[in-house]
This record gives C-alpha cells, sequence and structure tokens, in this order.
C-alpha cells in the first residue's frame, strides 16, 4: 500500500485567507528565539496591520515545522504543536504563540533533567492556557501502550510530513521564509511590521 500524503497545504494556517493572492510560508522551530522574534511580530503586528487595512483575506501565513535536532526537545515541542492542530487547527496560531511565550522554559539548560514525559506534560500545561483541553492534548502526546518504535500516531504522522516538506524545500536555517514558493532570503528575523508591510503590499497591488 501506497503511504498516505499529507493534507493540502503543507504547514499549518496562521492567517485563513479565502482565494489569497499571496501565500507566506514561515519555516520555524519552536525552540529558536529568532523564530520566536519573527513569530511574534506576524501575530501580534502584521496580520494586524493588514486586517486594519483590509488586506487580511489576500496573504495567507503558514507556519511550517521545523524541529532542529541539536536541540532533543525541539521534536518535543513540534510534536506537541502537531497535536494541537489534530485537536483544532483554529486554535493552533494561539498555542504556537504561547509555546514561544515560554520558550526559554524548554531550553537546553532548563530541560537537561527532565524526561520526555515531563516536558510533553509542561507543553499539554500551555495548550490548556491557550484554550484546548489539556487532557486531551495530554492523551494525544501519551506514551502509555506506545509499542517498540512506534512512535505517537496521527501525531509522528504528521510531523513525518513536516520534515519531509521542509527537506524536500531545501530548509535547514530558522527561520526561513517562502512568499508564493520561492525562498524569500531578503527577508529577516529583525523586521519590523513596517519592513513587512513594505515587503507585502507591493504584491498586492497597494505598494
Amino acid at each position: 500500500m501506497a503511504a498516505p500524503l499529507p493534507p493540502t497545504p503543507v504547514g499549518l494556517k496562521i492567517a485563513q485567507a479565502v482565494s489569497p493572492s499571496v501565500v507566506v510560508d514561515m519555516f520555524h522551530d519552536v525552540c529558536c528565539p529568532f523564530s520566536k522574534k519573527m513569530y511574534d511580530t506576524i501575530y501580534e503586528q502584521v496580520i494586524p496591520a493588514l486586517a486594519q487595512r483590509q488586506l487580511t483575506g489576500q496573504v495567507e501565513f503558514l507556519w511550517q515545522s521545523v524541529p532542529q535536532p541539536w536541540h532533543a526537545q525541539s521534536c518535543l515541542m513540534h510534536d506537541a504543536v502537531m497535536a494541537a492542530a489534530l485537536l483544532d487547527e483554529g486554535k493552533v496560531a494561539a498555542y504556537i504563540h504561547g509555546i514561544f511565550a515560554r520558550q526559554t522554559d524548554f531550553f537546553d539548560d532548563t530541560t537537561k533533567d527532565l524526561s520526555r514525559v515531563q516536558i510533553y506534560a509542561k507543553l499539554a500545561a500551555i495548550g490548556g492556557d491557550c484554550g484546548y483541553d489539556a487532557a486531551a492534548l495530554s492523551n494525544l502526546l501519551s506514551l502509555d501502550g506506545v509499542q517498540s518504535n512506534g512512535g505517537l500516531g496521527a501525531v509522528t504522522q504528521h510531523l513525518k510530513w513536516a520534515v519531509k516538506f521542509h527537506r524536500t524545500r531545501g530548509v535547514h536555517v530558522t527561520p526561513t521564509v517562502f512568499i508564493n514558493g520561492t525562498e524569500a532570503g531578503d527577508v529577516s528575523s529583525g523586521w519590523d511590521v513596517e519592513a513587512w508591510m513594505d515587503k507585502l503590499t507591493p504584491m498586492l497591488g497597494e505598494g
């Protein structure tokens, strides 16, 4: 039997758009401070700025999962994002923002003595703060009943799709941004809302 294919589009929708003319793929690691800086700017400032100009529906932001294995806990953090998306993708933007807000709780120095189960518990608690049923999130992340190297079922499958996607796009560094399918190498994690608007509005016929 052929392997199942991922949903289309690959990625998690951070801003909904019915017929977007601009699609921004943000390849981020939730354990990466530079990814946090970019995500916070997009989530807190750019999306509201587009809404003020009634342009939200023309721009779709897709969050692409890029766990960085030299931070072992990063993979667990991305497991939790996949689990949250499976429960309710409509809340996942807030959940990613919530994890980023507590990012230092998952740095190497603060997780070095924690087990996988303990890290999952911390991530499920953040989900509870972001409107998820923490118990349901914990259930998707539960290792009870896991056999051999079986992984976490649907959670693991979705993470595999995400990793395959960023590998086939040649993404190694976080954050990396693609706009309408082409890598936008000029985009920086240090950009403020004005820089983002200067980049996006000409594509929308507004610049």
